[in-house]
């Protein structure tokens, strides 16, 4: 039987499948909307966190199952890392040859690095293989009970432990620039976070099932549309300051913002425009079957955008005289519409279509 799907939770995945690709090889010049069209991207990753963190906390819990699918999402990335080797090595000017086989194993297997092979995007995947580690701890407790309570606690606490900190550094930073609180480092609070690296995407996770389970919900949800626009516009305003203060410049300056998705606005982004999003629904049947077309095949989007970033967007930047906001929308679907389509091919492939369906 087919999973039922729900509306709202396809139209924040598919705006957030364009805010990522959006933000990856962009064409922008060095203008204020420019900065806040990149800051308002960062709210892409958070919420699609938050959306499997509705589904997954929607459905039962098959801990082999999920086992297994959490094996899968470990075997693809290996396979794309695998894959992108040949390709985005020559674009990079890498001779992968040239690391030894201990590298390489190291890269495959073990999430490893090799220098001046740009894949940087696939810490998506490695923070989502990290929640999918954790969950079903999460999904047992929640069941035994009834826990709303339990999955507020740890969201809020793994927010605090990670965008309430870089906060504080922030913080710190200015006061210590001013001659006020020179010296006080919170490194050593990092003790308290038992969560990793990707605590704050463990937030975001354990936040969206909470709101989609436990508020906002039912026919209520209509009157947190204007509180959640409210909300997200007031973070991604957050978000151009912080990036404001620390590049110096108001205007986008062509560098990404350090530790983007561990700041306090991000939250604000993320929840607010998540709740907008949570009471809209497409009466037009057409655009209904696009955006859950999109939406499901958001995994396949996001693998192979890379490569055709890699393969279009340097020809694609020799034809613009400039570059604007407008640009880089267009760059955006000059990705997201190959990989679409590629996707679609692929997943009718036996054996193959798991590497875009998971």
């Amino acid at each position: 039987m087919a999973k039922k799907r729900v509306q709202y939770l396809d139209i924040v995945k598919a705006v957030s499948i364009f805010l990522i690709v959006f933000v990856h090889f962009v064409l922008l010049s060095e203008t204020i909307p420019a900065n806040f069209c990149m800051m308002a991207c960062l709210a892409g990753v958070p919420m699609f966190f938050m959306v499997n963190g509705a589904l997954l906390f929607s459905r039962p819990l098959d801990l082999g199952k999920h086992i297994k699918k959490t094996l899968m999402v470990y075997l693809v990335l290996v396979v794309w890392r695998l894959f992108y080797l040949p390709i985005v090595g020559p674009a990079c000017q890498v001779e992968v040859l040239s690391f030894g086989k201990g590298r390489l194993l190291a890269y495959l297997f073990a999430f490893g690095n090799l220098e001046g092979l740009q894949i940087g995007h696939l810490w998506f995947m490695e923070a989502l293989l990290a929640v999918y580690v954790v969950f079903p701890l999460f999904r047992i407790a929640f069941d035994r009970d009834g826990g709303d309570g339990l999955l507020l606690f740890f969201a809020v606490y793994a927010l605090t432990m990670t965008n309430g900190m870089t906060g504080l550094r922030v913080a710190l930073d200015a006061l210590a620039g001013a001659g006020i609180a020179a010296g006080l480092d919170t490194a050593g609070l990092e003790v308290l976070n038992p969560f990793g690296m990707y605590a704050n995407m463990l937030g975001f996770f354990l936040l969206g099932a909470w709101i989609h389970l436990s508020w906002a919900g039912g026919r209520n949800r209509k009157k947190w549309r204007l509180p959640g626009l409210a909300a997200g516009l007031l973070g991604l305003t957050g978000m151009w300051a912080v990036k404001w203060y620390t590049s110096g410049s108001p205007a986008w300056d062509g560098s990404y913002l350090d530790q983007g998705y561990r700041h306090i606005p991000v939250i604000f982004m993320a929840v607010g425009f998540f709740l907008f999003f949570r009471s809209l629904t497409i009466r037009n049947p057409f655009a209904a079957r696009l955006v859950e077309a999109i939406a499901s095949r958001t995994l396949g989007i996001y693998y192979l955008h890379w490569i055709f970033g890699w393969l279009f967007v340097p020809r694609l930047a020799l034809v613009f005289s400039g570059y604007n906001v407008g640009t880089n929308i267009l760059r955006t679907f000059a990705q997201l519409i190959p990989a679409f389509a590629l996707t679609l091919l692929l997943e009718r492939i036996p054996v193959v279509r798991h590497l875009v369906t998971g």
